[in-house]
Order: C-alpha cells, then structure tokens, then sequence
C-alpha cells in the first residue's frame, strides 16, 4: 500500500482542495462556463448603469447651475443639489469598486445613505417637519453613523484580493511587515 501525504484528492495543500475534488466531475466545465457567462452579463447591467448615472450626475449639476445663476438665490435648494450631485458620486463610486473587485461597498453604501438623508432634511426644512418624522430621521442617521463607525463593514483584504487574484496587481506576494535585513537600494 502506498501512502503519501498531500498527494490525494483530500489534500488542502495550496487551497486547490475544491479543483482537485472537482477536477474529474464532467458537469463542473458547464457550471464554469455559465458562472463566467453571469460575470460578463453583470459587468455589463453595471456598466449600463454606470453610463446612466453619468446621464442623471450631468442633469444634476446643469440643475444646480440653474439655480446658483438664476435670478435669485435660494440657499437650500443650492446645497440639496449640491449634496445630491455628492450623492450620485458616491453612487457612481460604489459601481467603479464593484466594477474593480466584484463584491458591493457596504461602506459605501452608508455613506451615501447619510448624505441622501441629510439632503432631504435640508430640502423639507428640520423646522417645517412634524416632530416624529425629524425623530425619526436623527435616529436613522445616527444608527448608520454608529455602524459606519464601529461596524465591521469594510470588506478584508483578504476577500477583495481573492476576487482579483487573477489580476497582475494582486498577483505579487505580500511584503513583510517588519525585515531585519537593510534596506538595499
């Protein structure tokens, strides 16, 4: 009987243990191909997205301009403009990090959930909202600025370069933190 270690179809040596366990099941090439077929489809749903929200961010600010240049002023309809144009950003950022390392910004996504909220409170006027509804709203925005805070929502590293790991940029080994050999130049 011969033994070796690390050689069977059981052995998790390099983290291959899925593709080596797979590698002989005739229907797995379907699955790949219908896996890399939905990725394709879904980059391009965002990239259609993307373009669309480019549309709305263009709208958005030639709307702003109107009313900064208009015959006269309203200060609150200026910055609710100004934070949604931030807001479409944000949006527009969350489908660039999802586009680079397929997996959605939990982060991202508070964040412009704080800024749409704060907008609309400055559109309706704190002062003209009934007390339960601006209750409301505070409580919201500061359950998401607690998450956004002390939350675990930002992805690991670990995660995110898995998805790129076929990518030149993630394919380098990671430094070492601390080195006892001089720097060389």
């Amino acid at each position: 009987m011969d033994v070796r270690l690390g050689t069977g179809a059981d052995s998790t040596h390099g983290g291959d243990a899925s593709r080596a366990t797979t590698a002989g099941v005739p229907y797995t090439g379907v699955h790949h191909l219908l896996r890399r077929f939905l990725e394709l489809a879904l980059d391009v749903l965002v990239v259609l997205l993307s373009i669309g929200l480019s549309g709305v961010m263009v709208r958005a600010l030639l709307t702003l301009a109107r009313h900064v240049l208009g015959p006269t002023l309203e200060v609150r309809v200026v910055v609710s403009e100004a934070l949604f144009a931030l807001v479409l950003v944000e949006l527009q950022r969350l489908l660039i990090i999802y586009l680079r390392d397929h997996h959605v910004s939990v982060d991202v996504m508070v964040e412009a959930t704080i800024v749409a909220s704060l907008r609309e409170v400055l559109l309706l006027s704190a002062v003209e909202m009934e007390p339960l509804r601006l209750l409301a709203l505070t409580a919201f925005v500061l359950v998401l600025g607690l998450l956004l805070r002390f939350g675990d929502l930002r992805a690991p590293r670990r995660r995110v370069r898995a998805h790129g790991a076929g990518r030149a940029d993630h394919a380098r080994a990671p430094r070492p933190r601390h080195s006892t050999a001089p720097p060389t130049r």
